[in-house]
C-alpha cells in the first residue's frame, strides 16, 4: 500500500548505495541467515491453514469447495436481501477493488459519492487487493462505514504506513521499510466488531474475498474472510488482520507475511506478499463456475442473469506520453510504471472475459487521465483529499462507469 514513485525511488537509492553496503556485508559476514520451514513442492496443493481449513482457494483454478460455498451463500440469503426480478432473473452486484496505495482515496471517494447518490447497491461479493483489501471489508458492510473510509484515506500520512530502515544491513533483512505502522492502523480500524460483522454478513449470503500472492508458488490466493471470521480459531481476529496486511505488503519494500500451514502432521510456513504482485485486481475468475451455480439454484439451464460486476481501479490506467531521460532513475521509474499499468490492463481484460463467459455485465471506473497530482510524495494528506473529493464527485454523478476495458 505505497505510492509507486516512492517505491521506485526507494529501489534506486538501494541500488546506488549497494557498493557501500557490500563493504559492510563483508565485515559482518558471520551474521545469521533468516530461517524458514517452507512447504515442500509435493504438498503445495494439500496444505491447510493451521486450525483453519477451508478458508482459501487458488484464484487461477476451479475450486469445488468455493463452488459449493457460493451455492450455499445463495441458499443462506434472507428473503428479500437480494430480490430477483419480475421474471425470476438474478440481479446481483459484485465489487472488485484494485491496488494503488494512497490512490485508494479515490476509491473511498467513489463509494462515498455512490452512497450519497442513493444508487449504490448491496454487494453480494466484494474482492480486494492491496489497498483495495483495506477498503473491501467496509465496502461489503455498507454506507454506514463510509465515514471510516474517509478518515482512513484523508487523515493518514506516510508515517502511519511505514518506517524507513537504514540501507546498511539490508542484505539480511526482508525489506527496505518496516510496515509496523500499517499493522497498527489496520488494528485500529478493522476492529473485532468489524470482523464479527463480516461474519454475520457471511451467514446472510455475502462474501468477502481478499487476494494475496503465495510467493513461493507464484500464484494468487483468495481468502474467504467471512468464513475466517466465523471460524473457531483462537486468534481469528489477528489472523483476519494479518491477511489484510499481507495483501498490502509490496515485496522488497515491505516484509512478507508468513502463514502457518500444515500437512501430514507437520507445520510449515508460506510466504505471502501483495496480491497485486500477480494481478492488480480480481473477482472469482476460474475458481467458480457462476452460471452453473445459478443453474443449480434455479433448477433449470434457462437462467436469466442481470448481475453486474463493478470494478474500482485506484489509479490512472491510461497511457501517457512523457520523454524519458537517459539516466538510470528515470528509466527504472518509467519501466515500473509501465509494468504496473500493463498489469492493470491485463486484469481488466481477464475480468471482462470472465464476465462475458459468466453472463453478467461489466463496469469499471478509474482515475481520469487528465488528473494531475500536485506532488509525487506518497500519502500526502492534501493530495489524498483531492483524490477523495474527485472520487466523491464521480460516484455521485454516476456517469463515469465504462462497460469495456481500454482498447475495446
Amino acid at each position: 500500500m505505497i505510492n509507486n514513485v516512492s517505491f521506485i525511488l526507494a529501489i534506486y537509492r538501494f541500488l546506488t548505495q549497494l557498493l557501500l553496503a557490500f563493504l559492510v556485508l563483508t565485515i559482518t559476514a558471520c551474521a545469521k541467515d533468516l530461517v524458514r520451514t517452507p512447504v515442500p513442492a509435493a504438498l503445495e496443493e494439500t496444505v491447510e491453514v493451521v486450525d483453519m481449513p477451508g478458508v482459501r482457494a487458488w484464484s487461477d483454478s476451479y475450486s469445488q469447495e468455493l463452488q459449493a460455498d457460493v451455492i450455499q451463500s445463495i441458499r443462506d440469503e434472507p428473503e428479500g436481501l437480494f430480490p430477483r426480478g419480475p421474471n425470476g432473473e438474478f440481479q446481483y452486484s459484485g465489487l472488485s477493488l484494485s491496488g494503488g496505495g494512497d490512490h485508494g482515496a479515490f476509491g473511498a471517494g467513489i463509494l462515498r459519492g455512490w452512497s450519497k447518490s442513493g444508487r449504490r447497491p448491496l454487494f453480494k461479493i466484494v474482492t480486494g487487493t492491496s489497498t483495495g483489501a483495506l477498503i473491501a471489508p467496509f465496502a461489503l458492510l455498507g454506507p454506514e462505514y463510509d465515514a471510516t473510509l474517509e478518515e482512513m484515506y484523508t487523515q493518514v500520512t506516510g508515517d502511519d504506513i511505514f518506517r524507513k530502515q537504514p540501507i546498511l544491513g539490508a542484505y539480511w533483512r526482508e525489506s527496505l521499510a518496516d510496515n509496523t505502522p500499517l499493522q497498527v492502523m489496520v488494528e485500529e480500524y478493522v476492529t473485532d466488531e468489524v470482523i464479527d460483522a463480516i461474519g454475520v454478513a457471511h451467514n446472510n449470503g455475502q462474501r468477502l474475498l481478499i487476494g494475496t500472492t503465495n510467493f513461493d508458488a507464484q500464484r494468487s490466493v483468495m481468502w474467504s474472510m467471512g468464513a475466517m471470521a466465523n471460524s473457531k480459531h483462537p486468534d481469528v481476529y489477528s489472523m483476519f488482520r494479518k491477511i489484510l496486511v499481507a495483501s498490502a505488503a509490496i515485496p522488497v519494500l515491505f516484509p512478507p507475511t508468513f502463514i502457518e500451514v500444515e500437512a501430514e502432521g507437520k507445520v510449515y510456513d508460506e510466504m505471502h506478499v501483495d496480491g497485486g504482485t500477480v494481478g492488480q485486481m480480481f473477482f472469482f475468475g476460474s475458481a467458480i463456475d457462476w452460471p452453473a451455480a445459478l443453474q443449480e439454484i434455479s433448477g433449470t439451464s434457462e437462467v436469466i442473469d442481470n448481475s453486474v460486476l463493478y470494478i474500482i481501479v485506484d489509479g490512472d490506467i491510461d497511457p501517457h506520453y512523457d520523454v524519458v531521460e537517459r539516466r538510470l532513475a528515470p528509466i527504472a521509474s518509467r519501466t515500473i510504471k509501465t509494468l504496473i499499468k500493463v498489469s492493470a490492463w491485463s486484469a481488466l481484460y481477464r475480468m471482462y472475459l470472465h464476465a462475458q463467459v459468466g453472463g453478467y455485465s461489466f463496469r469499471y471506473v478509474s482515475l481520469p487521465k487528465d488528473y494531475v497530482a500536485y506532488t509525487t510524495d506518497s500519502y500526502d494528506p492534501e493530495e489524498m483529499r483531492r483524490m477523495f473529493r474527485l472520487g466523491h464527485k464521480m460516484g455521485l454523478a454516476g456517469d463515469a462507469w465504462l462497460s469495456t476495458p481500454p482498447g475495446f
